[in-house]
């Protein structure tokens, strides 16, 4: 149900901000739960498999997300406020997603991975645009933008004790907290432990040009842009925003293999063993 540039709040909320149109922004939260609820029946087909709808929901892995990053995108480009005038929506915006992870359980889902957002500090997007704003001692020693940063862990600690919060809630689902930050916080910091990475602040698709490779009047796929860097799988960003496809394979992996799914794959084994002898023992009664 993603949509390009969907935001946790709804345009309302933006509204009242003085923002009329939001840049790159094409729908909310609310409107991919719509249509996905639309979409159900088609999912489920016939009315006799209508009845088995959320058992068959219930078998289905859902990615909810990351939401959020759009939202302190218009606050930071378009109002250009500060990252910490950002943060006093921190808590509105994480409240929208977790109203929005009850609705999608109410529908059936049990498995549902949340993820964070990316370091807000380490994309070329940003640092392009502000890098002229900020002196020496803003950056930290690797070239990130220590108060982007923060607010990016703002929101990340925040969410994932609301995760925490709804795994106590709903005992039966089983809601995975997926680290972006800490991931890519490592690509950046350290990409000479991860093969092949280097350049990790250079965007790979774009016009090009300057510290970052990164040119925001002629971005990925607009007139004006060069074609993709000769080895896309060396880079970190993709397009000053998103992650390469090398990169999100080394996080997908991490979320699935490694310490940055809350619970750990290993946890959630021992809990469906747990759940399963807990029914097969009532059944048996």
């Amino acid at each position: 149900m993603a949509i390009s540039g969907a935001t946790a709040m709804n345009f309302s909320f933006y509204r009242s901000l003085g923002v009329e149109d939001p840049v790159w922004n094409h729908g909310s939260l609310d409107m991919q739960i719509q249509w996905f609820e639309e979409l159900i029946p088609s999912i489920c087909g016939s009315e006799t498999k209508q009845s088995n709808c959320k058992e068959f929901l219930a078998k289905t892995l859902f990615q909810f997300g990351g939401f959020g990053g759009k939202d302190y995108n218009i606050q930071l480009l378009e109002l250009g406020w500060t990252p910490e005038q950002t943060m006093k929506n921190t808590p509105i915006i994480i409240n929208a997603t977790v109203n929005g992870i009850g609705r999608l359980i109410a529908l059936g889902p049990v498995h549902i991975v949340v993820p964070g957002i990316l370091p807000t500090g380490f994309l070329p997007l940003f640092l392009t645009f502000f890098a002229g704003s900020f002196s020496e001692t803003d950056f930290d020693q690797y070239g990130r933008l220590k108060s982007y940063n923060r607010l990016t862990q703002c929101h990340s600690s925040m969410l994932r004790k609301q995760v925490q919060i709804l795994q106590g809630k709903y005992r039966s689902t089983r809601i995975m907290y997926a680290d972006y930050y800490s991931q890519v916080y490592q690509m950046v910091q350290h990409p000479h432990k991860f093969v092949g990475f280097s350049n990790p602040f250079e965007t790979c698709c774009g016009a090009g040009g300057g510290k970052y490779n990164f040119d925001g009047t002629a971005r990925c796929g607009m007139p004006g842009a060069t074609t993709a860097c000769r080895d896309p799988s060396a880079r970190v960003s993709w397009d000053g925003i998103h992650p390469t496809e090398a990169a999100n394979k080394m996080i997908a992996d991490a979320w699935l293999n490694g310490p940055l799914l809350h619970p750990a794959y290993f946890e959630l084994k021992q809990i469906i063993r747990y759940r399963s002898k807990e029914h097969g023992d009532q059944m048996q009664k």
